[in-house]
């Protein structure tokens, strides 16, 4: 994990968004959070993350069509919805709007770490200035 790796999370409640900083407070990342879904394209226009956890319910824009947007213009962020409200509907918007998660609230802590850490390092990986993976064929030494 790169130590510039961030998280910005995204919901209109604010006692989530405490819980989620809470959840991720000792995790190797920065933790940035944002309570309103219009102010997040600006955001990370100036200030890119790895990883994009959105609500899927908020007041504007769904976290889906929020993540639909953040997938086209960065398309090596990690997408995650989190909803409390999960169900068909969430996960075809979810699959359209390419996300990587669909978790639901109220969440495991260490599901929900152990999920991002892992979304962090593959972001890692495929971010654009990153170094191209090394792959063992097999072989001699493999």
């Amino acid at each position: 994990m790169t130590e510039e790796a961030s998280i910005l999370c995204v919901d209109d409640d604010p006692a989530v968004l405490s819980a989620l900083r809470r959840t991720l407070r000792h995790e190797p990342y920065g933790v940035v959070t944002v309570s309103d879904a219009t102010a997040v394209l600006e955001r990370l226009d100036r200030h890119p993350v790895n990883v994009v956890i959105a609500d899927e319910r908020m007041p504007r824009m769904t976290g889906s069509e929020l993540l639909e947007e953040v997938h086209r213009r960065w398309p090596w962020m990690g997408l995650v919805i989190l909803t409390g409200f999960p169900g068909r509907n969430v996960v075809i918007r979810g699959l359209e709007a390419s996300v990587d998660f669909l978790l639901t609230k109220p969440w495991d802590d260490e599901s929900l770490r152990k999920t991002i850490r892992r979304l962090v390092l593959e972001v890692d990986r495929s971010r654009p200035g990153s170094d191209p993976p090394e792959f063992d064929i097999g072989g001699e030494g493999g």
